[in-house]
């Protein structure tokens, strides 16, 4: 048994006073009316009672605490609405879905979303907010078609160095874990600059989606709706495909392995992951009880309704004495 106060105890002490004291007076004064005070003075003691928050303690659960920054580095370009992955999705699905995955490996960890097209962009700082995490993840959207343009799968290099950079500096006793989700297909026509992160990677994986044969991409507005495909300048069907050898040289930048991902079990790609550490029952302790203000709350209604009932079969007794 447990108490929570509704409101600051000392207010409830000098209410409790005042009602308990004045009704048990009226108690004694009023001969003729003992049930209807005494049916008062429990009324009274019944909501002091509600407003001390009585409750009934539960279990002390912990949550997880964990020694990692989780930043998540996701190809947004046009090539991420091919519809090779599975049975015939976009590679964005992928994406969406090992996010989630990622996350309920890693409770009590801290999450940021790097987006990259023809830039980089920070569209979620780090923060243990999992629903957070949830809602970026699904709004994440492909660039509009309609503007793109060649791009660089190693663009995000500068956005993602600045602030790795940043987080060793506020938090150096935490590990610093890149998980790169993309298909690795190089648009632009000069040679991707390599990842330059040195002491900054503690781990992760990269990512890769799609296939060797490819697949048309979903043409997407601003809005991030579709409509119809993607077409060359001779109005032929655009296809993208997975490089794969392209995806190997990252991971090799960022001294992590790579994965080829399908869909299914996270597991495998998390095995070589060296995701930090995460303690179960090191976090901070949260009391469960529950409350049985409801109890008591229900005794007053009953109290005052009998109250009420003998207070209206009195008027309609006096009415029916009077001349």
């Amino acid at each position: 048994m447990s108490w929570h106060p509704v409101i600051p105890w000392p207010l409830i002490v000098v209410a409790g006073l005042l009602l308990v004291g004045f009704t048990g007076w009226r108690l004694v004064a009023e001969s003729r009316h003992r049930v209807r005070w005494g049916l008062r003075v429990a009324t009274s003691l019944a909501m002091v009672v509600a407003l001390l928050g009585p409750a009934v303690n539960g279990a002390i659960a912990r949550q997880a605490a964990s020694d990692v920054n989780v930043f998540f580095v996701v190809d947004t370009t046009t090539s991420a609405m091919a519809r090779d992955y599975g049975e015939g999705r976009p590679r964005l699905e992928g994406y969406r879905e090992d996010i989630a995955k990622i996350q309920e490996e890693m409770p009590g960890a801290r999450f940021s979303i790097i987006t990259f097209d023809f830039a980089a962009r920070v569209v979620m700082p780090l923060t243990t907010d999992t629903q957070a995490l949830k809602t970026a993840t699904e709004n994440l959207r492909a660039e509009d078609s309609q503007y793109s343009g060649g791009s660089s799968v190693t663009v995000a290099q500068d956005r993602l160095k600045k602030t790795l950079e940043g987080t060793k500096e506020r938090q150096p006793e935490r590990s610093r874990i890149v998980f790169y989700l993309g298909d690795g297909e190089q648009t632009s026509s000069d040679e991707p600059a390599p990842f330059d992160l040195p002491d900054l990677v503690d781990g992760g994986a990269v990512l890769g989606y799609g296939t060797a044969q490819g697949a048309q991409m979903a043409k997407t507005e601003a809005d991030g709706s579709t409509s119809g495909d993607v077409t060359d300048s001779a109005g032929k069907p655009g296809v993208s495909t997975i490089d794969e050898k392209r995806l190997e040289e990252i991971a090799k930048q960022l001294d992590v392995p790579y994965t080829h991902r399908t869909g299914g079990d996270i597991a495998p790609a998390m095995e070589d992951a060296d995701p930090g550490t995460t303690v179960a029952g090191a976090g901070a302790s949260i009391e469960t009880y529950t409350s049985l203000v409801w109890i008591a709350a229900l005794v007053m209604a009953a109290l005052l309704l009998v109250d009420l009932f003998l207070v209206t079969r009195e008027i309609g007794r006096l009415r029916r004495v009077e001349p």
